[in-house]
C-alpha cells in the first residue's frame, strides 16, 4: 500500500468507529414506553395487583368518536393464563370523564391475547343495549399526557381498580 492511502485509511478508522458504535446504540435502544397500567383486582380467581408497561398502542383521544377518550394496552408476548395482559377502554365523553363517569366501557384480559384466556367486560355506556357492570373513570388530560383512574366492578361482581399513565397521547380530529 503506498503511504497516501495508508494514511487514507488511518484516517477513516475512527470515521468507521464512531459509525459502527452509533449504528450500535440504534439497535440495542428500546422504543420508550407509552404507557403504564396499574391495576388491583379484589375477588375472583385472578384477584392481585398487576403492573404492566408497553411501548405501542396507548391513550387516543378522538380516535372512536369526536369528544371520545380510549386505551389500547396490550401485552402480546404474554402467555400465562393466569396473567393480566391487555387493557382496552373507550369513554364516550372525555370533558366529562374529567370529573369522573360512569359512562364507558373498559375489558381486562387474563392470558394469551389469542386463545383461552379470561375477559372481564364492563360496559356502561347508554347507547349500548346490553350493560355489564358499575363504576367510574376519571380521565386527567394534560394535552401531551394524561393520567386515567378507574374504579369499576364486574357483573359478577369482582372490583377493579387502578390507573393509567400516559405517556404520549394519539390525536384524531
Amino acid at each position: 500500500m503506498n503511504p497516501r492511502a495508508a494514511r487514507q485509511t488511518t484516517r477513516l478508522i475512527p470515521l468507521l468507529t464512531v459509525a459502527l458504535l452509533g449504528l450500535a446504540t440504534l439497535t440495542v435502544h428500546a422504543d420508550p414506553v407509552v404507557e403504564t397500567v396499574h391495576l388491583v383486582v379484589t375477588g375472583g380467581p385472578n384477584a392481585g395487583t398487576w403492573d404492566g408497561s408497553e411501548e405501542r398502542g396507548g391513550c387516543s383521544a378522538g380516535m372512536t368518536g369526536p369528544g371520545s377518550w380510549g386505551n389500547q394496552f396490550s401485552l402480546p408476548k404474554e402467555k400465562d393464563p393466569a396473567k393480566f395482559n391487555s387493557l382496552q377502554l373507550i369513554v364516550p365523553d372525555a370533558k366529562k370523564a374529567a370529573s369522573g363517569t360512569k359512562e364507558f366501557l373498559i375489558l381486562f384480559r387474563f392470558g394469551p391475547l389469542i386463545g383461552k384466556n379470561t375477559e372481564y367486560n364492563i360496559e356502561t355506556r347508554p347507547a349500548e343495549a346490553k350493560k355489564k357492570g358499575s363504576g367510574s373513570v376519571t380521565v386527567d388530560d394534560r394535552g401531551a399526557t394524561a393520567k386515567v383512574s378507574f374504579n369499576v366492578t364486574s357483573g359478577e361482581g369482582y372490583k377493579f381498580e387502578g390507573t393509567i399513565d400516559c405517556k404520549s397521547i394519539i390525536r384524531g380530529s
